[in-house]
């Protein structure tokens, strides 16, 4: 093995950093590493097109130790976000490698983004751009051929692009009027680069058509009906759950974009997350020019909230149950009045007052079988579920199915591996939904 080690190096011409080496085995990634070995991405950008070449499997198993972890079941997609990751010797942060039919076609480094470090100076941000053009025109030894403001994207992009025999590589940066936004490294092959680099929030690599969705719908022998091929995204522990949501739906249309863009376009907080109207606002804005609508199928309303905990709380007397606050005039947090709800006697009000319940249940079904998924705000900690990061509260995630025979909803979280697919009483779903809506094909 080391005799046929010593003879793949040599046949290969890219620069191998001091304690790793790389080489490409019949069209493998193999790495070999030292234990004090800095995690480092230099390799992504030194290896050039061989990593067009690499099984994401492959690249997963001898670089897990950066942290890799994969996105989804289906492994499609890898996601690192270790504290220690680093490239050219300066930190980075959220790192994701994506592949089509096992093989990587995409590689996004964060070097700065708002959501998860948090704000950074103008000075800071003019430089750290200034750096990184300057670390990528010396890795690859080669001049950037494009530099200019991104015209067809719905934030505002600045770009600077290079083209290397196999890839391209292209450096991003967003400022608002909130302040700097992120930035960000993206890698792809050559010639497709420009294809699939070149989109962003605002455009799409394909027009796609409603009647097309249908082939994405699947129903099996137990009565679950699901939509296939809705991408995972990793909010990770800030409050981009709604931001998130969308970007996994505008990927499952084929719309480049991430949730960095669509925070930008919400305005969303870290720590406060996204308030509905401000997503719904976003969404429009991002679909744009692209052939997709919204729709909002339930919009959360103060004066209707109070409705029903006023019809709560008469079943309530009745029951013997705990009020809830149910004075409109007053300001109350949405924590109070939720929790101090009796869940069986809401889940009744809910369910059995007027048609709310059997439309809900029809705008599910229907969008579920066309292989539209459903945007859905929920209050969580009203009814139990397993293993989510959080624990109450609001929050958004997409609904992907369901089973008429069981009476279930399937949704599912933003939040990696893990949440792709799970299950919940179609009851409890609509007692804790606070909002719906969906963003469709036009035609």
């Amino acid at each position: 093995m080391g005799r046929l080690f010593r003879q793949l190096v040599t046949m290969t011409s890219f620069r191998v950093p001091v304690g790793l080496s790389l080489i490409l085995c019949c069209g493998v990634l193999v790495s070999g590493a030292r234990a004090d070995e800095k995690k480092t991405l230099n390799p992504v950008i030194e290896v050039g097109g061989q990593l067009w070449s690499t099984k994401i499997s492959v690249f997963h198993k001898h670089f897990e130790k950066l942290g890799f972890e994969w996105l989804s079941s289906n492994e499609a997609g890898l996601r690192s976000v270790d504290p220690d990751l680093e490239m050219f010797g300066e930190p980075v942060g959220e790192t994701i490698v994506r592949a089509k039919e096992g093989l990587i076609y995409r590689v996004d480094i964060s070097v700065f983004n708002r959501g998860d470090q948090g704000s950074l100076s103008h000075s800071d941000f003019k430089n750290t751009i200034e750096k990184w053009q300057g670390f990528i025109t010396e890795a690859t030894n080669t001049k950037p051929e494009d530099s200019s403001d991104a015209k067809d994207a719905a934030v505002g992009l600045k770009r600077v692009l290079w083209y290397t025999a196999d890839s391209a590589i292209l450096l991003e940066s967003s400022l608002s009027r909130q302040g700097p936004e992120f930035i960000r490294v993206k890698l792809a092959p050559k010639p497709k680069g420009a294809f699939y680099l070149g989109n962003t929030t605002g455009r799409v690599r394909q027009q796609v058509f409603r009647g097309d969705l249908r082939q994405n719908v699947n129903r099996n022998d137990d009565g679950e009906v699901t939509i296939k091929g809705i991408p995972m995204v990793d909010q990770g522990p800030k409050g981009y759950c709604a931001v998130a949501s969308a970007e996994r739906v505008f990927r499952y249309y084929g719309l480049e974009t991430d949730q960095h863009e669509m925070a930008q376009l919400a305005s969303s907080s870290a720590m406060g997350g996204t308030s509905p109207q401000m997503m719904y606002e976003a969404l429009k804005t991002a679909s744009n020019g692209v052939q997709l609508r919204v729709y909002d199928l339930i919009q959360y309303d103060v004066k209707e909230f109070f409705d029903w905990i006023e019809a709560y709380n008469r079943e309530a007397k009745k029951e013997g149950a705990g009020l809830a606050p149910d004075d409109p005039r007053r300001i109350y947090y949405v924590d109070q009045v939720y929790e101090a709800l009796d869940p069986k006697v809401y889940l009744s009000v809910k369910v059995n007052r007027g048609n709310y319940f059997e439309n809900f249940k029809r705008d599910v079904m229907e969008n579920i079988d066309a292989g539209i998924p459903l945007m859905w705000g929920v209050y969580l900690g009203l009814y139990p579920e397993k293993e989510i990061p959080q624990a109450r509260g609001g929050h958004m995630r997409l609904i992907i199915g369901y089973n008429r025979r069981s009476g279930e909803l399937i949704y599912s979280d933003s939040w990696g591996a893990g949440h792709e697919a799970k299950k919940m009483p179609l009851g409890q779903a609509f007692a804790m939904t606070s909002g719906l809506f969906v963003v469709k094909p036009a035609r």
